[in-house]
């Protein structure tokens, strides 16, 4: 027998009489209290009387039974209630969770006798999925069996089921053997990051990872160029502010394009308009030279001494460059036939051939364009973020042809949205950008900026 058909390492299997868990555990308590008591009062009974006779012991008892029975009673309530509010079990849940969505499959026949006018019930077929759940640390984990039933498909889509069941999300999904190993963790343990004033602005030299969330990071070089969607209030500019600080701490060269002139053309006063662009002639100007510093990045590589296979721009000490296109499909409403192939050109240029010369492409849209965003761009996108609530075609449009179910995402939750980062969360994950309501995002450049000089 392999290993993973062994149940003693996919934790505790989920059986009917779990939905009845809390019962159990807080009778077992009950229990516990009126067995000590009824052996404190047989030790006090012997030690008051050396013969037993049952009016005798019935006279001594009788004074406590009141006692016993509250006393059982209200230790059962208070345990039943510590397990309904702080335990919680998952197991419980579960149970119902089978019965409620019916995959619970039983068949029960009735017969009555010849001779005596009596039915009788037997259980012909009683099918139980078997799941096992698993406690971790910060986590939990699921293995349901494939086994071939009538509600096989909804075994590989559980985490539809799981994910607001307990407000977690679905870590890694994987099929080992005949079961499916589902890892989830809650919500509450997804550090938010908090920006407020007190981080370290210190330039980090050759490092290419930056925290989106305490638990989910990203490699801007195994998974280059971005995209983050979102619809007007949803987050989606603090968190581009947060990405371009983190950039900006690495020693990236930076150009913004902002077509709208709304979030971004005020940095023009502090890393300069030469490096801000925020009309038609300027963007495309921009766009041109980021594709001619990707080409003449290549020349430099190639034409080394030095040059091996497998080397990028970190090994001829080359810094980052990144193109933050804000509003990438508003722009394009604007441009003529003509405009409109150069710009694509460029980008598709770029976001296909970048990331060997460290030259990168990261765009935001309120609601990406297939005309603009093709599938085989989007596809090479290696963060893909969307921000608030999107449309089903919006979802689709950002990541792609995905099986998940994306629940709602309640309007006070600014930030809140969904990630996928290419290697790692190739399926959208629930994350909260950022927090940076009380924070100065201009000045923090500025330290960050005069820290590089």
């Amino acid at each position: 027998m392999a290993m993973n058909e062994i149940a003693l390492f996919k934790g505790v299997r989920i059986q009917p009489y779990f939905k009845y868990i809390d019962f159990i555990f807080a009778g077992v308590f009950a229990f516990i209290f009126f067995a000590y008591r009824i052996y404190q009062l047989v030790q006090g009974y012997q030690n008051k009387y050396k013969s037993f006779e049952v009016a005798q012991v019935y006279q001594y008892f009788k004074p406590h039974f009141l006692y016993l029975i509250i006393g059982s009673l209200v230790i059962f309530v208070i345990f039943k209630i510590i397990a309904q509010l702080l335990i919680r079990f998952k197991e419980k849940d579960l149970a119902e969770m089978i019965e409620t969505q019916g995959f619970h499959n039983r068949t029960v026949t009735q017969k009555r006798t010849e001779f005596l006018d009596i039915d009788l019930k037997k259980t012909e077929y009683d099918y139980y999925p078997i799941l096992f759940f698993k406690r971790g640390r910060k986590k939990f984990i699921l293995h349901i069996k494939k086994d071939g039933s009538r509600f096989q498909d909804h075994y590989l889509e559980l985490e539809s089921i799981i994910e607001p069941m307990f407000n977690c999300e679905l870590i890694e999904k994987r099929h080992i053997g005949r079961y499916l190993r589902y890892e989830f963790m809650p919500l509450k343990y997804k550090k938010r990051i908090v920006m407020n004033g007190e981080q370290n602005s210190q330039v980090i030299d050759y490092d290419t990872k930056i925290y989106i969330t305490r638990q989910i990071i990203w490699d801007f070089v195994k998974a280059p160029h971005g995209l983050v969607t979102g619809i007007t209030g949803g987050g989606k500019t603090y968190f581009l502010f947060y990405i371009i600080r983190e950039l900006f701490r690495r020693q990236a060269e930076i150009r913004l394009l902002d077509p709208k002139i709304s979030d971004l053309s005020f940095m023009k006063r502090v890393i300069g308009s030469d490096k801000v662009a925020d009309t038609k002639g300027q963007i495309l100007k921009q766009l041109r030279e980021a594709n001619d510093e990707m080409e003449s990045r290549f020349r430099l590589m190639n034409e080394s001494e030095q040059y091996q296979i497998g080397n990028d721009f970190r090994n001829f000490d080359l810094s980052p460059f990144f193109i933050i296109f804000d509003e990438v499909t508003a722009f394009t409403s604007t441009l003529d036939k003509k405009e409109l192939q150069e710009m694509n050109d460029y980008l598709i240029n770029i976001i296909m051939k970048g990331r060997q010369a460290g030259v990168f492409m990261f765009l935001t849209a309120q609601r990406p364009d297939a005309d603009v965003i093709k599938g085989n761009v989007r596809d090479q996108l290696g963060l893909r973020v969307s921000l608030g609530n999107l449309s089903s075609d919006g979802y689709r449009m950002t990541f792609g042809q995905t099986d998940k179910e994306f629940q709602p995402i309640h309007e006070s939750d600014i930030g809140r949205g969904y990630i996928t980062i290419l290697g790692q969360y190739n399926d959208p994950i629930v994350f909260d950008a950022p927090l940076m309501e009380q924070y100065d995002f201009v000045e923090d450049v500025k330290q960050i900026l005069s820290e590089k000089e």
